[in-house]
């Protein structure tokens, strides 16, 4: 499959908004059941998304989205749906339910900051303690994919990724109170969550390296897929309010790059370039196209400005990246 019929599919399908309530689990379970699995069964003879291309998941769930906050649903679910493809956990991702990536804890996701432990137990699996925060989506999941420690190994702390359901003995989930911050997507809660003795068989302990195949590619495939499936809300937008056939053709330019992107190694210097580039490049069209948002709902507007107040949100971090791209490649960041 290439990304070609998504996007023709983006361009040609009526832009009809999925509106199934004002909570993440129950527009995610409506739409992975009434668009994703029927798309699933037109494109590949009814079998499960190829890994590479959970991309067109986010796409399909942008397109459908009522609201940019499901938009962001969307393209988080499919980075997460990803990541547990690539490390051999697919089978344990629930069907049509939400998954939190909890990797941060008090001192962030660094390799050093990761307390949560996941010790052998007598019956061959492991038991799970340790405290997450700033789980996305922990309030409305049915599985949690965490990150937790085996133990060190002289400096390096071995950590993995491991999978569970949300409602497993063990797990308390508790929303954040985010003080005065305001959220710009506010259906989209974070969550502290506690783990005491969680039971973990080890089939749900997944393959690879926690850090180096979990936390750190995530990063770069969240940023590329929440962006190309808000690109893809943002255009199914345009078509409902008629505005000019060459805005549309900005943001088909923009998903064709993101999809060049998304169908590559994403932990390649070139790829974090490619996704600042991108990055800027998205700023530059929505300035671009500020004008035609006059033809827009004003609630759909309001949403949109509201959503877009939050770009600035982990600015630093995809900095350093960008930095430590050309860092890699051994030339100058000027």
């Amino acid at each position: 499959m290439t990304l070609d019929p998504v996007l023709s599919h983006l361009l040609s399908a009526e832009p009809a908004a999925l509106a199934a309530g004002d909570e993440p689990a129950g527009w995610y379970r409506a739409f992975s059941g009434q668009v994703l699995a029927p798309w699933q069964a037109r494109a590949n003879g009814g079998g499960d998304l190829p890994g590479r291309d959970h991309f067109a998941h986010g796409l399909l769930g942008g397109f459908v989205a009522d609201r940019p906050a499901w938009a962001m649903v969307a393209g988080h679910q499919a980075a997460v749906r990803r990541l547990a493809w690539e490390r051999g956990g697919q089978d344990l991702v629930p069907d049509g339910g939400i998954v939190a990536f909890c990797a941060s804890e008090e001192g962030g996701a660094h390799p050093r900051a990761v307390h949560s432990s996941l010790r052998k137990a007598p019956d061959g699996g492991f038991r799970l303690d340790g405290q997450k925060r700033w789980a996305t989506l922990a309030p409305s999941a049915a599985a949690l994919l965490v990150i937790a420690s085996l133990g060190r190994d002289g400096d390096r702390n071995r950590l993995r990724a491991l999978c569970v359901p949300s409602d497993r003995p063990g797990i308390g989930i508790a929303p954040m109170d985010l003080g005065e911050r305001k959220p710009t997507n506010p259906e989209v809660r974070h969550a502290i969550v506690d783990l005491t003795a969680v039971p973990v068989a080890a089939g749900e302990v997944m393959d690879g390296d926690g850090y180096t195949d979990a936390i750190k590619p995530f990063r770069t495939i969240e940023d590329l897929y929440i962006g190309a499936a808000t690109t893809a809300y943002n255009l199914a937008l345009a078509r409902r309010s008629g505005w000019p056939e060459a805005a549309v053709e900005d943001l088909l330019l923009l998903l064709v790059a993101a999809g060049a992107l998304a169908f590559g190694p994403l932990d390649e210097p070139a790829a974090h370039l490619g996704v600042a580039a991108l990055s800027r490049a998205t700023a530059r069209v929505r300035a671009d196209h500020t004008e035609h948002w006059a033809l827009v709902d004003e609630d759909a507007a309001a949403a949109w400005r509201r959503a877009a107040a939050g770009g600035g949100v982990a600015a630093r971090a995809k900095e350093l990246r960008r930095q430590g791209a050309w860092a890699r490649l051994g030339a100058s960041t000027n």
